[in-house]
């Protein structure tokens, strides 16, 4: 007995330093903000397993469902979506497993001859909800093709987003960590409406103003990600009031231009659309988003921009030159299995 418990003694120093060294180095060495002056990683990949490891003997024991999560930090997930999930159904292109169901389809627009195209999304946990840079690096000098960002990011739909490295300015957070905080000088681009997921995965409209303010008295803690574009094109289930927005300065609201947005219909479930060439104006994307049924929906950077990538292939077709524009980052959704 004596001697076993030699062992441990000797073990037990040994294995716990270790093992806080190895955390220590996933959670930091590889983040892509390591240049961003405020790093937050209170939600890490300690806690992600922890909680799937509970979860899992929860399971086992009782009848209830394992919610399995993915560290609220700058990693890539680890898996892949399981080539064998994928499958067309209707003429639809699908992915199911058990955190997460995608389904994409495409419609002829009344207007013109576009094709609308859209990807119901329905993940089990807001963890599975991410964004990517190009290159894996916020602070990456250089961009990239949507398609290229999506095929590192081991999603299964992603799209993309506000485009942030091209206007430099808004109030940007990802997982808690306030990456940038600026407004811009100019009189007709202040007050930008900014789309903050909380990690509920709920959405809510703030102006960047109130939010900037918001975050200097209270932190970013309760941000999972948020977003500068915009306006709001649904809230409360209501599409916006196109007269609202003659003084917003992004997105070309009342030209023939292509679209993209994002929309949430209800707990852990979202809709994404691109609208292609030649494109509508922003209160027909509005009307587009509500009829889906979206609670509240927003309007990401369109025309050439927006795209939409499902199994890492591009989905729909880019509007005017039919190419890809490089850009900076992209959101998508992933499995957690």
């Amino acid at each position: 007995m004596k001697k076993t418990k030699s062992k441990r003694k000797k073990r037990i120093p040994f294995i716990f330093p270790t093992l806080l060294l190895i955390v220590s180095l996933n959670v930091c060495a590889f983040s892509p903000a390591t240049n961003v002056k405020q790093i937050n990683m209170t939600k890490d990949l300690v806690s992600a397993f922890v909680n799937n490891e509970i979860n899992t003997v929860v399971a086992k024991t009782t009848d209830a469902e394992v919610v399995r999560m993915l560290p609220y930090d700058f990693s890539t997930p680890k898996n892949p979506p399981n080539p064998d999930n994928f499958y067309t159904e209707g003429g639809k292109t699908c992915y199911k497993d058990s955190t997460i169901e995608v389904t994409c389809w495409r419609e002829q627009s009344k207007i013109g001859l576009a094709e609308v195209c859209f990807a119901d999304v329905k993940i089990k946990h807001p963890s599975q909800f991410r964004r990517q840079w190009a290159n894996g690096d916020y602070n990456s000098a250089s961009n990239q093709y949507p398609t290229n960002i999506f095929a590192s990011s081991n999603g299964v739909v992603g799209m993309s987003d506000d485009f942030y490295k091209f206007r430099k300015y808004g109030v940007i957070v990802q997982y808690g960590t306030l990456i940038c905080d600026k407004r811009s000088t100019h009189p007709r681009q202040k007050y930008l409406d900014v789309l903050v997921i909380d990690y509920n995965g709920d959405f809510k409209i703030w102006k960047d103003d109130e939010l900037s303010e918001y975050i200097k008295q209270n932190g970013a803690d309760d941000i999972m990600l948020s977003f500068t574009f915009g306006p709001a094109i649904v809230e409360n289930g209501q599409p916006y009031d196109s007269t609202l927005e003659k003084t917003y300065p992004l997105g070309e609201p009342y030209m023939d231009s292509g679209r993209a947005a994002i929309g949430q219909l209800g707990k852990l479930h979202y809709l994404l659309c691109t609208f292609g060439s030649p494109g509508t104006i922003r209160q027909k994307m509005a009307d587009i988003m509500a009829a889906k049924g979206c609670i509240t929906a927003y309007n990401m950077d369109g025309g050439q921009t927006g795209s939409m990538i499902v199994n890492n292939t591009l989905y729909n077709k880019i509007a005017y030159l039919g190419r890809q524009r490089p850009v900076s980052d992209i959101l998508y959704f992933c499995s957690a299995e």
